[in-house]
């Protein structure tokens, strides 16, 4: 009974996979509806699949436009998501992971496809989907489930991480939601620690918040 259940979740795991792969491919206009509509059955989500359909042959339309200019598809998703941001994804990328997030064709690339070969797949998504809004709401609904689902549980293990600093048995007097609040600035926080203490300077409120004792438990006698 064990093993057939291992095998059960196992290969329910396994074609969950296949499926989701067709988000990984960087030449849209290769995803054929009938491969859209197997994410949407193994996923269960509800959505209008005539109005699904007539956005997927939208999006592959708009790709062909796209690959057509001059600009190289990576420079147009540069100049949408962010120089910064974009540049600072493909540095952190190694090797092995543009393997798992770039389609690798075994015949050889277009143009298009050899200019834009460190493009993420994510980033490719939100920028067509930006190009077609509001007519995506369907494929749009598919995608952001999709790319919420973690492929790993390592943020998870750092949101811990930090928590454990964050907790320590000097501060285990502080209240849950103040290290709440200490663990969102860690994980969201663009600033370092030089810029953050230039802009606390002239944060008044902020300052007087933190010198507070809101963030304990108890009350601190006078």
């Amino acid at each position: 009974m064990k093993i057939s259940m291992i095998e059960f979740i196992g290969d329910e795991l396994t074609n969950r996979s296949e499926a989701l792969a067709i988000f990984g491919i960087i030449e849209i206009d290769q995803i054929t509806f009938d491969q859209i509509e197997r994410c949407v059955t193994i996923l269960k989500i509800e959505v209008d699949r005539d109005k699904l359909f007539d956005e997927l042959i939208n999006v592959q339309s708009t790709f062909k436009e796209i690959i057509s200019y001059r600009e190289s598809l990576s420079d147009q998703i540069k100049k949408y998501i962010g120089i910064s941001e974009f540049n600072c994804d493909k540095i952190e990328e190694t090797d092995e992971e543009c393997e798992e997030f770039i389609h690798k064709s075994s015949t050889p690339a277009p143009d298009h496809q050899q200019n834009n070969s460190r493009v993420r797949p994510d980033q490719l998504w939100a920028y067509f989907l930006s190009k077609i809004s509001p007519y995506c709401e369907e494929l749009k609904k598919l995608l952001c489930f999709v790319y919420s689902i973690p492929c790993s549980n390592a943020f998870t293990e750092g949101v811990f991480n930090h928590m454990k600093h964050a907790w320590t048995p000097s501060r285990n007097s502080m209240s849950i939601e103040a290290i709440a609040s200490e663990l969102k600035i860690r994980m969201n926080g663009k600033m370092n620690c030089d810029e953050f203490f230039s802009y606390v300077q002239n944060e008044r409120e902020l300052i007087q918040c933190a010198r507070g004792t809101q963030k304990y438990k108890f009350k601190k006698s006078s």
